[in-house]
């Protein structure tokens, strides 16, 4: 009787049905696999007890010129900074206040002039976006510009002192960003939505172009509206809805130019981009894109569980992560299901093993590990997280949240079943805090049949009764460790025919 080993490859497929995902994983929550093997997502402690006010939907972390470590989150209400402690509100006098949610509606020229009769109603919809932040370094300063006030501020790491508005720079903006050769450039500028502005070089006080300075200003060739922009490499992408830019530097006297490299490849939202060195990587409307040179559609393979799924007019929170210790970019964003209208799900992409993974986790916004050792995300309370931290949620258990759950896998061939009597773990000593669950069934349209077994038996051998066409298997912590996960053999043998 041959040992068959159950052999699943890493990641998720979820763009069918779970037939079509045979031998594949079908589900999984807070897992992820490294070398081969499967384990749990770390856990995550509260970095700071007292929640911070509004919806935090940007965060940013730096060490100063004196080595200190800064946290700044901006909120739909609120711009906050910490000096690796508690938060400081340091919002700027005169701040508008923004909006928690999307809100969809109807507006004075969504559609195209004379498409239908005056005096019927109309189906397209306008969406408010719920207010955004972009946040980056000026030297050791924090320049912030949310999307509901438009201005540019400036804060000098001065915990006790808010932010200020800087000098000449343009107001109603969408945001702003810090090029490479230190020009501050207002995104969306003076309320253009698609002019891109950049202040003298080391001079973010001056944006009057002159024969003595590098100011200036260019308008996109697009269609859409400006959304955002990254430093990927030494250049600038620049983000609508609809397409993507680049933005590179000339030198005098044109200073920058500006390309379009992509079209229908638009942002959902102004953070749901992630970059990590030259390469960036979205989410559209369309599905997942990568930018590594050149512009491209980046194959996911469960892609539909998110465009399925997604809350559509929420796109504006979607928030695109960096895990660089595990080669990871995270997409949370906001499902159908969520009662909040906040993140509720997210996607991961390991891009160092090509593979994908799902589950649900409640974050607005993330900052990759740097100037903090650990990775840093805020829930929608306004609780600020340390994550790969132990194996808890917060010291709360995990136990029932952390799984994956196979698609199926054909055993019986033709009109014959399959037995299966023994299943062996390859490494038992470690596996004391999972259990299988084995499902049975004989057809696609069948109900499976579940039993539970202990993968922890003392000499490695776990003895089973099965007979099916095709089986799933559901692994399972049992309690809050790091369990490491390869394969699994079964004693198969040709059964009956049925």
């Amino acid at each position: 009787m041959p040992l068959v080993p159950l052999d699943i490859p890493a990641g998720v497929y979820r763009n069918g049905t779970e037939y079509e995902s045979k031998g594949r994983w079908f589900d999984t929550n807070l897992v992820r696999w490294r070398e081969g093997r499967l384990e749990p997502v770390g856990g995550w402690l509260k970095f700071d007890e007292s929640p911070i006010d509004g919806k935090a939907r940007s965060i940013l972390t730096w060490r100063g010129n004196d080595s200190a470590r800064y946290i700044a989150v901006g909120t739909h209400t609120k711009l906050y900074a910490s000096q690796g402690g508690s938060m400081y509100d340091i919002t700027p006098a005169g701040f508008v206040t923004g909006r928690e949610d999307s809100v969809a509606g109807l507006g004075y020229g969504i559609g195209v002039y004379g498409d239908s009769d005056y005096g019927t109603s109309r189906n397209l919809a306008l969406i408010t976006d719920a207010t955004t932040w972009s946040l980056d370094n000026w030297g050791e300063y924090l320049v912030a510009c949310s999307t509901s006030d438009g201005k540019a501020y400036e804060w000098q790491v001065g915990l006790t002192t808010p932010a200020a508005q800087i000098s000449n720079a343009p107001v109603d903006n969408i945001g702003v960003i810090v090029s490479n050769e230190r020009h501050l450039i207002c995104l969306g500028a003076g309320g253009n939505k698609r002019k891109v502005q950049w202040s003298d070089q080391e001079d973010n006080t001056t944006w009057t172009p002159a024969a003595t300075n590098l100011a200036g200003d260019l308008e996109l060739e697009t269609s859409g509206r400006i959304r955002t922009a990254r430093r990927v490499g030494n250049d600038i992408l620049i983000w609508t809805d609809v397409d993507c830019h680049l933005m590179r530097y000339l030198g005098p006297p044109f200073v920058y130019g500006i390309e379009r490299v992509g079209t229908d490849c638009g942002v959902v939202g102004p953070n749901s981009v992630v970059v990590s060195g030259n390469t960036a990587v979205w989410l559209s409307e369309s599905g997942f894109w990568i930018y590594d040179g050149s512009i491209k559609p980046l194959q996911c393979d469960a892609l539909l569980d998110v465009t399925d799924n997604i809350n559509s007019v929420q796109g504006a929170k979607v928030f695109g992560g960096h895990n660089s210790q595990f080669g990871e970019m995270w997409f949370f964003y906001t499902s159908d299901e969520s009662t909040d209208f906040e993140n509720d799900k997210y996607i991961v992409w390991n891009y160092r093993l090509n593979h994908w993974m799902v589950g649900s986790l409640a974050r607005t916004c993330w900052a990759d590990q740097g100037a903090f050792p650990n990775p840093l995300a805020l829930d929608k309370d306004g609780y600020t997280y340390q994550h790969e931290t132990g194996w808890t949620n917060d010291g709360s258990t995990r136990v029932g949240e952390v799984y994956a759950i196979s698609g199926p896998v054909e055993l019986g061939q033709g009109d014959r079943l399959a037995v299966v009597d023994r299943i062996i773990a390859d490494d038992y000593e470690n596996l004391p805090s999972l259990k299988t669950t084995i499902g049975t069934k004989n057809t696609p349209e069948g109900t499976y049949s579940d039993t539970e077994y202990s993968l922890s038996e003392s000499d490695g051998y776990i003895d089973v009764r099965l007979t099916a066409r095709q089986l799933r298997v559901k692994l399972e912590a049992t309690r809050d460790d790091g369990f490491k996960f390869g394969t699994i053999r079964m004693n198969l043998k040709q059964g009956s025919r049925r």
